[in-house]
């Protein structure tokens, strides 16, 4: 089909007043198989919406996996997960299942490496190993086939540092302007902009998600009005801070116990609800305790604090009256020390003392 004739089709939207925009659900798709040929599919499915220049498609990730036979068997999840990261974050216990939240080949942090269940039948599907290929290829089938140039994005749903709940971002991207520089313009006021960088990619995926999603059937959207769009070609892999511009590689917790020496291997793993005082405590006790990778264990012992008692002094006792015993009840001391203070990050513990003991070495008289 030509350009002229998609642009004449007596159906198209109705693009509405100056600077409005439109997002409209994509229709018509069905279930994706594996194998299915998705360009011709979405192309039959968006001629009938009349697409033209500075369009943004958004569509589900999930139906791309599913197309190119992503899937693993249930059992195979937790390998799948392990398979596809790059870098483990942070490991949380939600009731009896841990979730291990990753970096993933193409860059984003996602919780079980983007690997989803929902909308699933057959099986978890894996996330691309690229999804800006998929993006790219997708959108020369979609130019191939109407005629006209459009921007393409692949979403996902992820949730977002400092922010409850969740919303779709930009895994892939290809003819769109994922980041719009607005640095060296200025605001309403005349104000200049020094540092701003809004990332659109993310903001048209937020969108496209407010008439598609998990429930409604719908894998996909059309954006329509959103001035400079396509008016540059920034893959969706810039958009995910990775290497020195990772303000946050590890949690709280996990960035004590790495500079205690742990292993990732050795971290203990943490509820995702609060937890109880004296079971935050406990953990410190056990994270001091794990030896530095590769050296040997502490011949320092903590006494049994006493039931119930959360605030009673810890009590390390040194193994004799010796500087070398000495030096290792003091160095497991500071350890819990550093472990408590690890625990009050996130909520405070009540103040607890660390003591060091040097055991009786006088011989009984009797």
């Amino acid at each position: 089909m030509s350009a002229s004739t998609a642009q004449a089709t007596p159906s198209s939207p109705d693009p509405g007043p100056e600077g409005a925009v439109a997002v409209l659900p994509v229709r018509g798709l069905g279930e994706i198989r594996e194998g299915d040929d998705l360009g011709a599919l979405l192309a039959t499915a968006l001629r009938p919406m009349d697409p033209r220049p500075g369009d943004v498609l958004c569509l589900s990730t999930k139906i791309v996996s599913k197309a190119l036979g992503l899937r693993v068997g249930p059992a195979e999840r937790e390998e799948a997960v392990r398979g596809a990261t790059v870098r483990l974050v942070a490991r949380r216990l939600h009731t009896h299942r841990v979730t291990s939240v990753v970096q993933i080949a193409s860059g984003p942090v996602m919780a079980a490496a983007g690997v989803d269940t929902s909308n699933a039948p057959d099986g978890p599907l894996l996330l691309p190993e690229d999804p800006d290929a998929c993006a790219r290829r997708l959108r020369r089938a979609l130019s191939a086939a109407l005629g006209v140039e459009i921007g393409v994005l692949l979403t996902d749903t992820s949730s977002r540092v400092w922010r409850v709940g969740v919303g779709d971002i930009a895994l892939g991207a290809d003819g769109v302007a994922a980041l719009e520089d607005l640095r060296g313009g200025v605001d309403a006021d005349g104000r200049p902009l020094t540092v701003t960088v809004r990332n659109l990619a993310d903001e048209l995926a937020a969108a496209a998600d407010l008439v598609k999603g998990k429930a409604s059937g719908v894998p996909a959207a059309l954006v329509r009005g959103v001035a400079g769009a396509t008016a540059g070609d920034i893959p969706a892999r810039d958009l995910s801070r990775t290497g020195e511009d990772d303000w946050f590689r590890r949690p709280s917790l996990e960035s004590v116990w790495v500079a205690l020496g742990l292993a990732p291997g050795q971290e203990p793993i943490a509820r995702m609800s609060p937890e109880p005082v004296a079971e935050r405590i406990a953990r410190a006790l056990e994270v001091a305790a794990i030896p530095r990778a590769g050296g040997p264990a502490s011949t320092a012992v903590v006494r049994p604090r006493p039931a119930g008692e959360e605030t009673a002094p810890i009590v390390v006792e040194a193994a004799d009256s010796s500087a070398e015993a000495l030096i290792e009840a003091a160095t497991r001391a500071e350890r819990i020390r550093t472990a408590l203070r690890a625990e009050s990050l996130g909520a405070p513990l009540p103040p607890i003392d660390v003591e060091i003991a040097v055991p009786d070495t006088q011989e009984d008289p009797r």
